[in-house]
């Protein structure tokens, strides 16, 4: 399935890590230093190494920069021991993928590289989707998160404590999650060390390393109840612990946060071959799209490769330019939140469901922007034509105002006069909340 380069200089770890993996049909070799290792990959092409932190000669680290710097879409993994946990988390920002603690277990080494095998299939996947439907990937980071990379986050909150969630690039690489076994409330953490167990629907058990240390002060109860929060969310409602941080200033020098982030990606990008977009999330909400997404309607927002086959399909945008479908999908997507919900044309959709029936991704754009509407109501952005209306109904509680007019023509025809009744329509508008959503507009 895959070439992989073990470098140790102990060579029982050699023979036990060839052993394991060659039990998944893995082309593996060996060598016992890291001049040997070099010498070879300049001969061959491998997918993944996976290199002893502490070795004489040229040690892990030196390699992990090496390799990095000349074989860039090469992963790297860790092997360290116990008392080297720092510069094991050192290495993952300086590019390694991730690290297995010694003494490791097959499944604790199969299940780290099942994990980087995953996320190599998604990177080519979408690089080819790139080049055959000429798309272009977009994604969002939150401006105010700091990253160990392809793994876990950290948010700094108002009150001293620090909120911890999973990577996105982390979540997809797992796949389907079927358990999740955060650390517990009191216990303390330290940076590099485990915070949390995930198991996938293959039975491999996937270790988070915490990005701070400190103590637990909440777990999410929420992701315990239903493990699709961290999926559909991850940076978001699906956050995994809260922690106390106790030195939280020098474990943010392992982390990478703002620009750098950026262009830490963008160089990743360039060597996978990729086109994907980045763009920080300074003054966006990158978690709406979620929000959206746990809306009834707008599960599939997320699934919209931006191919314009709804705009092309609407009739609205050939008569008013300004609602372009594809657009607002977009600006969603990249977290535009009050400019979408502020905008007059999320209330231009004619539900003609034109482009629900022709999109080739099943995104039902026409249920998305309900959901995106029902968020505007409840944000206080309702559009002066549904608040008249509104207005009346509960005034007279019609739509319209009954005149003298309308009854003589309804006598002339033999039907019985149109009474008001609008206290009928208050005590419904005060029980849905009507009004208190009114007040906000």
């Amino acid at each position: 399935m895959a070439s992989i380069l073990i470098v140790d200089d102990e060579l029982v770890v050699c023979k036990s890590c060839k052993k394991i993996l060659e039990r998944s049909d893995h082309n593996v070799e060996y060598f016992l230093t890291g001049q040997e290792a070099l010498k070879n990959i300049e001969e061959k092409k491998y997918e993944m190494v996976i290199t002893d932190l502490k070795m004489p000669g040229i040690n892990g680290m030196e390699l992990l920069e090496i390799v990095k710097k000349k074989w860039e879409d090469v992963d790297v993994i860790m092997i360290t021991g116990y008392a080297a946990v720092d510069t094991a988390v050192q290495a993952m920002k300086l590019g390694a993928y991730d690290y297995i603690p010694k003494p490791f277990t097959p499944e604790e080494l199969q299940t780290v590289v099942s994990r980087v095998l995953e996320k190599r299939r998604i990177i080519e996947q979408e690089r080819l989707a790139e080049e055959r439907d000429l798309i272009r990937f977009e994604y969002t980071m939150p401006g105010d998160l700091y990253y160990l990379p392809e793994h876990a986050w950290v948010k700094i909150e108002n009150d001293n404590l620090v909120r911890v969630g999973l990577d996105d690039v982390f979540r997809r690489s797992i796949g389907e999650i079927t358990e999740i076994n955060p650390s517990s409330k009191g216990e303390t953490l330290e940076q590099g060390k485990l915070c949390a167990e995930i198991k996938d629907r293959r039975g491999y058990k996937h270790k988070l390393w915490s990005p701070v240390s400190g103590e637990v002060i909440e777990t999410n109860p929420d992701i315990i109840k239903d493990y699709s929060v961290v999926q559909i969310d991850p940076y978001g409602a699906g956050w995994l612990l809260m922690i106390a941080p106790s030195h939280l200033e020098i474990d943010l020098k392992n982390l990478i946060h703002g620009t750098p982030l950026v262009k830490w990606w963008l160089e990743k990008e360039l060597v996978q071959g990729r086109k994907a977009k980045y763009v920080m999330a300074e003054g966006l909400d990158s978690n709406f799209k979620y929000e959206i997404a746990r809306e009834p309607g707008g599960e599939k927002i997320t699934h919209c490769f931006q191919c314009g086959t709804c705009t092309a399909s609407c009739p609205v945008r050939a008569i008013d330019s300004r609602y372009n479908p594809r657009k607002i999908l977009r600006m969603a997507l990249l977290g535009m939140k009050n400019r979408v919900l502020s905008s007059d044309f999320i209330w231009l959709c004619s539900s003609c469901y034109a482009c629900y029936e022709r999109c080739p991704q099943d995104v039902k754009f026409t249920d998305v922007i309900t959901a995106i509407k029902n968020i505007a109501v409840r944000e206080g952005f309702i559009h002066p034509l549904y608040t008249s209306s509104a207005e009346i109904l509960r005034s007279h509680g019609r739509l319209y105002e009954v005149g003298d007019f309308d009854n003589k023509l309804r006598s002339k025809s033999g039907l019985p006069p149109l009474e008001e009744d609008p206290e009928i329509v208050k005590k419904i508008f005060n029980v849905t909340g009507m009004d208190s959503l009114l007040k906000k507009e």
